[in-house]
């Protein structure tokens, strides 16, 4: 008895730690998307600048545009890009360290461009007063061309960044579940420890996962998806199957998803 109460505090503390662990991930994948917002914002805010810019310019054929006011605005906005791609790499970076199937070099390579275009919007803008102050207007053409095109590869970077952000959400996210036997007659709750064990089989993949000795109807740790759950029966008794996609809004406040089975005896 005292083993069997050591094992399941122990069980209690890693379910405890794993799940604070588990948080912490998706909090900095949290962070690496909301970054990635925030870079795909000022992004925006510079090219709607330029655009102003650019009609004043080019379409009204104003030789006095105002370019300070441009060059203001991608001065702050580009500081910002450039803080929050660090920002990017540090929490994909922290991410991956706590969960080893998260492989964050896609990430951090498109945060990598983002801010290497950010010197480049830098280097072109002055070029562009410079062409803008001379009048040389197809040198300005050109050059409004390419701050446009860097700016919207840093946009569709962020967009990128955001989306594979949230596709590792899924990856992070594991649950835990429990299962309940209710008599398939009378609906009475029947104790798990009645039958053998339980199995988990992953519709997808085909994997099985199996309850222990220590904690017969519970399931630590099922990496998010599709499964059936199974109980193996015994002599003269057993239960049903059931498939259940795992989903937070199925887990309860104890951290746990019940599945429930149908418990049949001869």
């Amino acid at each position: 008895m005292k083993k069997i109460t050591f094992v399941w505090t122990a069980f209690l503390l890693f379910f405890a730690l794993h799940t604070q662990a588990q948080q912490s991930v998706l909090d900095d994948l949290d962070e690496t998307f909301d970054s990635a917002e925030i870079v795909r914002i000022e992004a925006k805010r510079v090219k709607a600048a330029l655009k102003t810019l650019t009609v004043d310019y080019v379409v009204n054929n104003n030789s006095n545009v105002d370019v300070a006011t441009y060059l203001q605005i991608m001065d702050v906005s580009m500081k910002v890009v450039e803080e929050f791609s660090d920002e990017i790499n540090y929490y994909i970076g922290s991410a991956a360290q706590g969960n080893s199937n998260i492989d964050p070099s896609s990430i951090q390579s498109k945060a990598s461009q983002i801010e290497g275009n950010e010197d480049y919007v830098r280097i072109k803008s002055s070029d562009l007063q410079i062409a803008i102050q001379q009048n040389n207007r197809s040198v300005a053409r050109q050059l409004i061309r390419e701050i446009r095109g860097f700016l919207n590869t840093q946009i569709n970077l962020a967009k990128e960044i955001k989306t594979e952000a949230t596709a590792f959400k899924a990856v992070a996210t594991v649950y835990n579940v429990r299962i309940e036997l209710v008599d398939e007659l009378t609906g009475a709750p029947v104790p798990a420890g009645t039958l053998p064990g339980y199995g988990a089989t992953n519709q997808d993949t085909g994997e099985v996962f199996y309850t222990d000795y220590y904690t017969i109807d519970t399931f630590a740790n099922l990496p998010a998806g599709t499964y059936r759950f199974d109980a193996y029966d015994g002599y003269f008794d057993g239960a049903s199957s059931a498939v259940v996609t795992l989903d937070p809004s199925l887990v309860g406040s104890d951290g746990f998803i019940v599945v429930t089975l149908q418990y049949w005896s001869e």
